[in-house]
Formats: structure tokens, sequence, C-alpha cells
């Protein structure tokens, strides 16, 4: 099995202690005049992409658990002339904490561009990528995802009439869904930063099997876990079957990580608080080529 690649730290980099959300520069996006743009993922322990920073080429893990716009490595920011902006106090899982910020003048991923917002600075220990794209920026417009292909799509839905709708909420910034757990709900965030889906031993108290130990890596380190999955016996999501996943039970974390989306493509309109599930199905490669 390969070692599981989880970004819980993302979750919490940060509620800002001294500065306003304000403060804090939101990305300012144009898009083609479709309104759309299509993405081939490369898959690596998350979904990637390459992308341009101030004209220089990085690859950047997508990551819908990601809290903000997007996080660099302190080797990256350098390399696309990022330097420090400030820098300021948070609170996360780890407890208090303090978390650097650099200004990106010009973010590009194919026909769409991103200018003048602040990026969290962050060593990303055990993680072969530059950076992360997080939620801010991959909810900002109509969002969809099929990992199975390795497809994502901004600023647009594809036909949802043989999707199955569930209505999900803004969880600081992420994805958030409930879902059905024995009788009992569960409040997930979809995470595509975290190779497998967890629940909290405070939401499921039934038996694990022991897997035993692995390597698990976050932004911030890397440790052995260990490794029990729920024994689930009812599992379902908006009323249906949730299928293609298994949980690893977790302190305190609940995630529906890749191995759900590789399942389900979702589709998630944030502004309208409804999330999509679709089948899994062959799909055409887009043919942007700055995304190959």
């Amino acid at each position: 099995m390969k070692p599981l690649r989880i970004l819980l730290a993302c979750l919490s980099l940060g509620v800002a202690l001294t500065l306003t959300a304000q403060e804090l520069k939101k990305p300012k996006d144009e898009f083609p005049e479709s309104g759309m743009a299509s993405f081939r993922l490369r898959i690596k322990s998350i979904p990637t992409l390459r992308m341009q920073i101030n004209g220089v080429t990085v690859l950047m893990g997508v990551d819908t658990g990601c809290q903000g716009t997007a996080v660099l490595t302190p080797r990256a920011a350098a390399r696309c002339g990022i330097t420090e902006a400030f820098t300021m106090p948070t609170m996360g899982n780890s407890g208090r904490g303090e978390s650097s910020y650099g200004l990106v003048e010009k973010l590009q991923a194919g026909e769409v561009t991103w200018r003048d917002f602040h990026v969290a600075l962050m060593p990303l220990d055990g993680m072969d990528i530059d950076g992360l794209l997080g939620a801010d920026i991959l909810f900002a417009r109509p969002f969809y995802m099929d990992l199975r292909n390795k497809v994502m799509i901004l600023g647009k839905i594809p036909d949802t009439s043989a999707a199955h709708e569930v209505a999900c909420y803004s969880r600081g910034g992420h994805c958030g869904v409930n879902i059905e757990v024995e009788g009992v709900k569960v409040p997930m965030i979809v995470d595509s930063g975290a190779s497998k889906s967890y629940m909290s031993s405070l939401k499921f108290r039934g038996q694990t099997q022991f897997r035993g130990f692995l390597p698990v890596a976050t932004v911030r380190s890397t440790s052995l876990t260990r490794v029990e999955v729920c024994q689930i016996k009812s599992l379902l999501i908006g009323g249906a079957p949730l299928t293609g996943v298994e949980f690893i039970r977790d302190l305190e974390h609940n995630l529906l990580g890749d191995d759900f989306l590789r399942a389900h493509p979702i589709a998630v309109d944030m502004a309208s608080r409804r999330l999509w599930l679709f089948e899994p199905q062959v799909a055409a490669k887009p043919s942007d080529e700055t995304s190959k």
C-alpha cells in the first residue's frame, strides 16, 4: 500500500488572531468569454496541476480541503520572486502558531488568470509539489472534478440530469456535506488533499479493523500513524448509498478524500449550496495544452 499523504494541517492554516480577513488580498480572476476552463490533472499522492506563477512553472496540488487561496513552499516562492510580506499568528489543530504570507502578482492555469493575492508560505515537508491550490480559488465559481478521468472544470457544471443532488454548505471556506453513518448524521469536508477518507472517533465508536502503521505527511511534518478502518454497516449520502469509500478512524477529522472522489465525480456550486454526484464514466481529454 502506498504511503498515505493527507494534508490535515491545511484545514487549519488558521483562524487569524490579529489580522482581519480584509487585509488578506483575495484573487481577481479572469476567465475566457465562455466562462469556463477545463484542465487535465496529474495524480500523484493527490491531484496536481502545472501552472505558472509570475511566469514560472510550478506543480500545485489541487486541494479542496486547503483553507484560503493557496500555499507555496519557500523554495517555490523564491523561484517565483515572491518574498515574505508579513506573518500573523494562527490557531489550528496543533495549537497556536505563526504563518507567513507572500503576494502573488499573477497565477495562470490554461486560459484562466488570477491576480494580486496573498498565499501562505509553508514547507510542505514530505510532499513532492511546489504548493497547494486552495478552496477560495477552486470554489469561487462552479467546480467539477473527476479523478478517475483526471479532469477538472472551473466555471461551469456539466449536465446534472442523471446526477444525484446533495445539499452542501461552506465550512470555513471548505465544501461541507452531511452523510449518514448507521443512522447518525456526520458532517464531512470534501478534501481532494486527503488520499483517503477519515472519520473521527467522536462520530464513529464502532468496531475497526487494524491495517498496520503507515507514514502520513502533513504540511508540517511526516509521522507514523495507526491505520484502523471503520467497520460501517450503513452509509448514505443524500439518502442514497455511499459506495467506493472506506473510512480510517481519526482523532478529530471527518473527510471525504480521494477514494470518494475516484468513485464519484462531483460538481459543486457553493453559491447555491448544491453538490452533485455523478456516475464514473470515460471522459475525453481536455484540449487545454497548458494543463497536460
